[in-house]
């Protein structure tokens, strides 16, 4: 179920660098019946620490708009399925293909400013994927 969040992320930040709130919804309501499922009653309290970690940790570079709101959801979303390890690992990977990436364009345009934004959403399914593969 993840991948399809991710997938579908992935595309509407793609069309409209929004990742819709509907999406996001899903993908909680998903990651509960899993926590429930595999912990019983006490996933429910699993379910809300591996949901607000996340938002509490990058909520700084959301602030300094390093992140958007929806990539931090998403990384949320990632945690309730797989944990708060597995997510620190993804966002670090994620910022590292990012920055591998941003680097390549600084060198392709030849500025240091870029004037495009990136789709964070594509690094973090990428991060996931990688991670799931290694």
């Amino acid at each position: 179920m993840i991948w399809n969040i991710l997938t579908m992320a992935t595309l509407f930040d793609a069309k409209a660098y929004r990742i819709p709130n509907q999406l996001i919804g899903l993908g909680y309501v998903a990651g509960l019946y899993l926590n429930i499922l595999h912990f019983q009653t006490i996933g429910i309290v699993y379910f809300i620490i591996k949901g607000i970690l996340p938002i509490f940790l990058l909520y700084l570079l959301y602030q300094w708009k390093g992140l958007g709101a929806g990539d931090i959801k998403l990384f949320s979303v990632m945690s309730t399925y797989v944990g708060i390890r597995a997510t620190v690992e993804a966002f670090v990977l994620s910022v590292m293909l990012a920055g591998v990436v941003v680097l390549a364009l600084i060198i392709y345009e030849r500025r240091l400013m870029l004037k495009r934004k990136l789709h964070f959403s594509y690094y973090i399914a990428a991060a996931f994927f990688l991670q799931q593969v290694i």
